[in-house]
């Protein structure tokens, strides 16, 4: 599973330290690669490795979504700096869509990132993108010139929407050293160029609206003394 946090998160330190324990779960540092951590059930089954990511915000109200690095990159960055040292640091980096995100200026911005070829940029889509809706023109001009679409279930912090955590995503064809599964999967995804298999299904029309209304508000309401909502 792969965790993209804002500045304002920790939950992946949080657990690399032992300061929060999921019950019912163990959670394991992997010694050679500190973006990745081994999650084990008590009860039994499948494990679950967890990938460290941030969430940046540039200074053009782009997202930045930073893949497989526990590496920190500052907020309020213009967004070809952010890139740039992405790049770098061979940092996989992914443009996400959302709900208006990509109008005006910022849309134009985007599609000017994806066309100048860039290593290791992708775009990204999401569940939130009900199934009735078009395919966005940037995600045709991506196709189009060798830009991987990385989907995902990005949840919103909402109760329950943890529900939906991988409901919608892809398969990678490649191999992960169980040793260093962050590094393997940074070192691929920084050079991909096919579109990967998608898999699950977005979300429909009305659960969306229901999303979205419920996050404003959620914005709205005032935080309680002491907190920043």
């Amino acid at each position: 599973m792969m965790l993209t946090e804002t500045a304002r998160d920790s939950a992946f330190d949080a657990l690399a330290t032992g300061r929060l324990a999921p019950i019912g779960w163990t959670i394991d540092r992997i010694e050679d690669d500190p973006a990745a951590l081994r999650a084990r059930c008590v009860a039994g089954g499948a494990g679950l490795v967890l990938i460290a990511g941030r969430q940046i915000q540039t200074r053009e109200g782009v997202e930045v979504l930073a893949l497989a690095s526990a590496g920190h990159v500052d907020d309020g960055l213009p967004i070809r700096t952010v890139l740039a040292d992405l790049q770098d640091r061979q940092i996989p980096a992914v443009l996400p869509w959302g709900v208006g995100k990509w109008l005006g200026k910022r849309g134009a911005l985007v599609a000017e990132l994806i066309g100048a070829d860039a290593p290791g940029l992708m775009l990204g889509d999401n569940a939130g993108r009900p199934w009735i809706w078009p395919r966005p023109a940037i995600f045709a001009k991506a196709l189009r010139d060798g830009v991987p679409i990385l989907p995902g279930s990005d949840p919103l912090p909402l109760p329950g929407a943890e529900a939906g955590l991988g409901a919608f995503g892809c398969l990678i064809d490649a191999p992960l050293d169980e040793a260093r599964p962050a590094h393997a999967l940074r070192e691929h995804l920084f050079t991909l160029r096919r579109q990967p298999r998608r898999i699950g299904a977005r979300r429909g029309f009305r659960a969306v609206l229901a999303e979205q209304i419920g996050l404003r508000r959620r914005k709205a309401q005032p935080s309680p003394a002491g907190t920043v909502s």
